[in-house]
């Protein structure tokens, strides 16, 4: 009996302790709510003061853009009326400006008359610079033709003055070979009477010093008649052991004498480069 008792006040008390919890959840709950209610209204009164601040600053504003607007267009008037009466000078000035155009123009067309009178007489003048020109242009192919007969005439004439001078050249050397000779000459046939040397076949003459001409072939050589030297006579020219080449007498002197070269046998260039060498009697 006493357990049961025991029981039920034990349920009782359970009771009462879930009662008492509920009680206080839902007063902790209220109290929660209460509390985001006035965060709430707090915040939009903010925001209401924020709105009452921003009107009146929109106000202030405002009023301020309409005095600007009134000073801007108080100078707009002014300057509208600046520039009617910069426009009112313009058209003074454009309507000076017109009165001089037109009289230039009357002038321009005046000195266009005159200047279709003077084109007509000039149109003639074309013509007959057109007719010259078209004769000129026809002959120029005769004329370019005769230039180039001309510049060929030159041309001939400009080689045959340089053929000239080489054989001038050549002629003034003979002469001076041949006069060397005449020299010789008469000098050998003083002394003719006297002396009567004779060379035999393979006989060795030495000569120490000569005057060569390669572009004629001619080789004056210092010995004549007083070494046995006649006329037509062959010769081996030999110098340090080997022949150079063969001459023959064309023209003899006492003291010296004439040789041409013969053509084609040895190197007759070798001559310019010794100063002695020998003759062998062919």
């Amino acid at each position: 009996m006493i357990s049961k008792v025991a029981y039920g006040l034990n349920s009782v008390a359970l009771i009462l302790c879930i009662l008492i919890a509920w009680e206080i959840f839902s007063t902790q709950a209220e109290n929660e709510f209460l509390q985001n209610e006035l965060k709430i209204m707090a915040t939009k009164s903010a925001e209401m003061k924020f709105a009452v601040e921003e009107a009146k600053n929109g106000q202030a504003d405002k009023l301020n853009r309409e005095k600007r607007k009134n000073s801007e267009l108080e100078e707009s008037g002014n300057a509208k009326t600046d520039e009617i009466v910069d426009l009112e000078r313009k058209r003074d000035e454009l309507k000076t400006s017109t009165e001089v155009a037109d009289q230039e123009l009357e002038d321009l067309s005046a000195s266009i008359q005159k200047s279709k009178l003077s084109m007509a007489g000039m149109d003639a003048e074309v013509r007959t610079a057109q007719e010259n020109l078209r004769r000129l242009s026809m002959s120029i192919p005769v004329l370019e033709q005769e230039i180039s007969i001309l510049r060929n005439q030159i041309s001939n004439e400009e080689k045959r003055k340089f053929d000239l001078e080489e054989k001038l050249t050549t002629y003034e050397k003979e002469t001076q070979i041949l006069k060397q000779h005449y020299d010789y000459t008469i000098v050998g046939l003083k002394k003719d009477f006297y002396e009567h040397p004779w060379l035999e076949r393979g006989e060795r003459l030495t000569v120490s010093s000569s005057t060569l001409d390669l572009v004629t072939g001619i080789l004056v050589l210092p010995v004549g008649k007083n070494h046995g030297i006649e006329q037509s006579m062959l010769f081996s020219v030999r110098a340090k052991g080997k022949n150079i080449c063969q001459v023959r007498i064309k023209e003899v002197a006492f003291d010296h004498c004439v040789a041409m070269i013969v053509p084609l046998l040895g190197s007759p260039k070798e001559l310019m480069e010794i100063k002695d060498f020998d003759l062998v009697y062919l």
